[in-house]
């Protein structure tokens, strides 16, 4: 069974017990993978995080209930596995961006918010944008200072904020490398909620020496990597994403021992917008 295929069976199970408590770590267990493969293939697959999806559907089967009948939200909370209204009020809150009370008195609901079941016809394959095949580089240490930075996937946001606050404080950072050299780090921690993600934009140096406070170092050690090159918009690279994960690493024998992968910016990057800009990106392995 392919990936594809156990992900549409672990939404099966999800729908099956949507009125239960369910557990992503429950769920990867049962299919056979790491709690972090299983969120980030789910993710790919699917454009959401196991827990994202689960909670949207949760409120969406709740939906009628909630307007149709005069069932407490108590009640109601218990009944589709949350515990309590107030945890079912903060998840309805997050995906209608109204309280369960509001929307009862309204008595009806804009459908966009709701989220019907995924099914196999609903995958759509989007085109990826690698122009060359992955090679197998290795890299050795890369020194990085940048700012790193909680976010929140469900919101959507890009990270400009974040890119440009970096530049703006390029001049203070001490033995930055010439040609500049732009990093965007991913990082997670194992077992770790996978609707955030840990995000760090960062410009190499030669030495870690007088680190700006309100600017953080990190290093990245030796390390084997699988590189691919996504040509085109910045806001398609979630494509790119999406087919490696999907479909190229699942078809190789290839290990992923990293909890990271980062893209770099180098002298082929002409900006966010240009199609003909290249950035790289780097997901390491270990032995096949």
């Amino acid at each position: 069974m392919n990936n594809r295929k156990l992900i549409l069976l672990s939404i099966q199970i999800i729908e099956n017990n949507i009125r239960s408590k369910i557990s992503v770590l429950d769920l990867s267990k049962e299919l056979g993978f790491s709690f972090y493969y299983y969120c980030r293939l789910f993710k790919s697959i699917t454009g959401y995080s196991p827990k994202s999806y689960i909670l949207a559907r949760k409120i969406t089967e709740s939906i009628s209930k909630l307007i149709e009948t005069d069932i407490r939200i108590i009640d109601l909370a218990i009944e589709f596995g949350f515990g309590s209204s107030e945890a079912y009020t903060r998840a309805f809150y997050k995906i209608v961006n109204k309280n369960p009370s509001e929307v009862r008195k309204e008595g009806t609901i804009n459908r966009q918010f709701l989220l019907q079941p995924i099914t196999d016809n609903r995958l759509k394959k989007n085109e990826h944008s690698l122009d060359k095949e992955p090679e197998i580089v290795y890299l050795g240490e890369i020194k990085l200072v940048g700012i790193p930075f909680y976010y929140d996937l469900s919101m959507g946001n890009d990270l400009t904020e974040h890119w440009s606050l970096l530049t703006q404080n390029i001049s203070v950072i001490p033995n930055v490398k010439k040609p500049f050299k732009f990093y965007q780090l991913q990082f997670w921690f194992p077992d770790q909620d996978n609707d955030s993600i840990y995000f760090y934009v960062a410009i190499e140096v030669d030495e870690l020496e007088f680190i700006p406070i309100q600017l953080t170092a990190k290093t990245i050690p030796n390390q084997t990597y699988l590189k691919f090159r996504h040509k085109g918009l910045a806001n398609q690279v979630g494509h790119t994403y999406q087919y490696i994960y999907e479909e190229w690493l699942p078809a190789s024998d290839y290990k992923l021992p990293g909890h990271f992968n980062f893209e770099y910016y180098g002298a082929e990057y002409l900006g966010p917008y240009n199609e003909n800009s290249v950035s790289e990106i780097y997901i390491p392995i270990g032995k096949k």
